[in-house]
């Protein structure tokens, strides 16, 4: 199916690209259980985006160093 306005074929880092730059959220639960009875929940939530996105997203910088973020203006120190 063609959608006007869109490239013909789309490469996996085109794909990767866009993801990255818009941000993409994927949540879901895992439920392990015998004879109707619960033995392992997880709940499962995944964000994968650009660090420039979830900085302008968030109004903080992120630092790589592992430190916690920080405001804009904010002395990183």
């Amino acid at each position: 199916m063609e959608v006007p306005g869109q490239p013909d074929d789309l490469t996996l880092f085109d794909l990767l690209e866009r993801v990255i730059n818009k941000g993409v959220v994927v949540q879901g639960d895992i439920v392990i259980s015998l004879a109707d009875i619960d033995l392992l929940y997880v709940n499962l939530r995944l964000l994968i985006a650009s660090v420039a996105k979830l900085e302008t997203v968030s109004g903080q910088r992120f630092r790589l160093d592992g430190g916690s973020p920080t405001k804009p203006g904010d002395d990183p120190a």
